[in-house]
């Protein structure tokens, strides 16, 4: 069966010595192989002399990003030829791809979302078949890290590291870096990771940089906490004078202290007509909660019994978000609750039959008990009716809603440039005007000259044709 199935195999080793010019040329005319015949009986796809010259220039310049017009085969040809090559034993390239650093053993291929599919294709189709009985890896997922048998370098019993290539997009593997388990494994093996960015100009778009992402988490509030925010919110909210004896029985009184002060300078914000809630149709609405709509537990749709949750993101923060301030979700909550408590008649309703007897006896005495923990009377009815039990009932409600809320666990980003940083990188793009950076063999070394371009610049015109700079 060996000799069945080694015959669909393409031998790299065997040109570990040849120059790389060399090698490229054995490289493309194997690339052949891959290809249909058209109709005229001509392969699909030949490599150009031009796109030969662009793989040699990509693996051997000392820029990082090159420039190929729209249309070369950067995807189709270029992309998988370097994949290729990282895959060989070839010595001359591995030289060249090390980057001034230590031997690559594993390859992540960024790409943008829109072409994540093809370039897996594409990589599936031109690495599965090398090599015959060499271990290598393939992944079209950056999380299989999480997996506790995926490991970078080489696992215990191996002599020598097996090479693993990544096929990912640009936030997928930002996000992966936001990952502690991702994290604990690519950090000390970063030096023999290399990135391969297609459109590295998108990856490096000012717009797209950041990635930044929020865990949240359910809050641990003790009873006391939760009767000081209410304590709090009431003060404020009613005008009356910051309750500072009662901070005193707490553990930290002078926050509670700056809290009230908080909360009196976000009431008189609300106040101010251009800056006031809407008080028509609640604070919180599809509108102002659209970041953070798929963490909402409860129905949006007239307020009914929604929880407002603090400030999270799934792909980029939207910065300075007037409701990424838990503790002003906190007191708004309290604001609408005083002022438009219909909106918690659902709420309620859920929650009226855990009442107990001895809450009743302390706060709501003014109602009849059975009836309100087993009546049918909206919340709103109720508060209308007996006006002194409406704070009674907010507390009660109140302290529900704060339980439940989720509390912002940590935030995590992650920069495009922090992947320049910390990553050998090389890429290619058809819009080459990019920002330069220190490369990551730029701060390896310590240097303090000048940074080197990031980019080939010498297709500019400028450049190739002496034009003028001025």
């Amino acid at each position: 069966y060996d000799r069945i199935f080694e015959k669909q195999f393409f031998d790299l080793n065997q040109h570990a010595n040849l120059p790389l010019r060399g090698f490229i040329d054995v490289l493309c005319e194997n690339f052949t192989r891959y290809q249909r015949f058209t109709e005229d009986g001509q392969y699909q796809i030949v490599p150009t002399e031009k796109q030969k010259q662009f793989l040699e220039r990509i693996i051997c310049g000392e820029e990082s990003f090159h420039f190929s017009e729209v249309g070369t085969g950067k995807t189709k040809v270029i992309m998988p030829l370097l994949c290729q090559t990282f895959l060989s034993s070839n010595i001359e390239a591995h030289r060249y791809l090390a980057r001034g650093g230590k031997q690559k053993d594993t390859l992540v291929i960024l790409v943008p979302e829109h072409l994540v599919p093809d370039a897996r294709h594409q990589v599936f189709k031109h690495c599965l078949n090398l090599n015959f009985r060499q271990e290598y890896r393939v992944y079209d997922d950056i999380f299989a890290l999480l997996h506790p048998q995926v490991h970078l370098g080489a696992n215990n019993g191996e002599s020598k590291p097996k090479k693993q290539i990544f096929v990912i997009s640009f936030n997928q593997f930002k996000k992966a870096l936001t990952y502690d388990k991702i994290c604990q494994k690519v950090r000390p093996h970063r030096e023999h990771i290399l990135v391969i960015a297609d459109e590295v100009d998108d990856f490096l778009d000012r717009d797209k940089l950041v990635f930044n992402i929020c865990s949240n988490k359910a809050n641990t509030f003790a009873p006391t906490t939760l009767e000081l925010y209410f304590e709090t919110s009431c003060a404020a909210y009613h005008r009356k004078e910051c309750p500072r004896e009662l901070f005193q029985s707490s553990p930290n009184p002078a926050y509670w202290i700056d809290l009230y002060e908080k909360f009196d300078a976000i009431y008189n914000e609300i106040q101010d007509a251009s800056k006031s809630l809407n008080k028509s149709f609640g604070i919180f609405n599809e509108q102002t909660l659209r970041h953070c709509t798929s963490s909402i537990s409860h129905d949006i749709e007239g307020y009914k019994a929604l929880i407002a949750r603090p400030y999270e993101s799934v792909n980029r923060a939207m910065p300075g978000s007037y409701y990424s301030d838990v503790e002003r979700t906190i007191f708004l909550t309290f604001v609408i609750l005083s002022e438009d408590i219909a909106k918690y008649d659902e709420l309620f309703q859920g929650e009226r039959k855990f009442i107990t007897f001895e809450y009743w006896r302390e706060y709501l005495t003014e109602l009849d008990y059975d009836e309100l923990v087993y009546g049918h009377n909206r919340l709103s009815e109720i508060a209308e009716n007996y006006p002194n039990a409406s704070l009674g009932l907010i507390r009660f409600l109140y302290i529900i809603i704060l339980k439940r809320m989720e509390i912002r666990d940590r935030s995590r980003s992650v920069n495009s440039v922090d992947i320049i940083f910390n990553f050998d990188c090389i890429g290619f793009t058809g819009t080459p005007f990019l920002d330069n950076y220190p490369t990551s063999d730029y701060i390896r070394h310590q240097r303090e000259d000048d940074i080197p371009p990031s980019i080939d610049r010498s297709f500019y015109a400028y450049t190739s044709e002496e034009l003028s700079q001025d």
